[in-house]
């Protein structure tokens, strides 16, 4: 009776989490430094009560400076639930860039290809075409005076890549306007052979 401590229980609502504030004697509580005010209290009670023995005075004195009693005995302990910290929030939002990187330069790959095959068959389609008129001679047209279609555009798609070779996406209008140029050319070839 009265030979422990006693056990309480504390319950604090904390609206920022991972930070509190304990004051210093809480801290030395917890690190079992008894305060200076403490010892002259007990000091005082100890000689106004009957003599006690030796060895409880040896023990009673010691217990609060040795090593064998664990800093949070007595106290309840607190286990964090498991939170996502700012480091993994940090690397899952650089792994999604990373994905949608990946995404937009493979499809501009992707378009960039599709944009060269259409850029080759209009090209062989423009020689054939060039080689007939020459072959059989009916319109007298000059093959070397004639201008490739879209060559204008062409070339400017050509400098933007070659002036941007890492940001491709700033050339973006410009493929779109050699794209939409070739597919007017093709239809006009389409038209005129109908």
């Amino acid at each position: 009776m009265g030979s422990g401590q006693s056990t309480r229980k504390l319950t604090i609502n904390n609206e920022e989490i991972g930070v509190i504030e304990i004051s210093e004697s809480v801290v030395e509580r917890l690190t079992q430094k008894v305060p200076e005010t403490n010892i002259n209290v007990a000091s005082e009670v100890r000689s106004t009560t009957l003599a006690e023995p030796s060895s409880k005075r040896t023990v009673s004195r010691q217990l609060p400076q040795s090593g064998d009693i664990p800093a949070n005995a007595g106290y309840p302990t607190y286990h964090p639930q498991l939170t996502l910290t700012a480091l993994q929030i940090q690397q899952q939002n650089e792994q999604e860039f990373r994905k949608q990187d990946n995404y937009w330069q493979q499809r501009l790959q992707k378009l960039e290809q599709k944009h060269s095959e259409i850029n080759e068959i209009i090209n062989t389609e423009y020689k054939k075409a060039a080689e007939q008129l020459y072959i059989d001679g009916k319109k007298g047209v000059n093959i070397h005076d004639t201008v490739q279609p879209c060559k204008n555009s062409s070339e400017k798609v050509f400098k933007c890549y070659q002036d941007h070779p890492k940001e491709i996406l700033k050339c973006s209008t410009l493929v779109e306007e050699f794209s939409n140029c070739v597919d007017q050319r093709r239809a006009r070839v389409i038209a005129a052979r109908c």
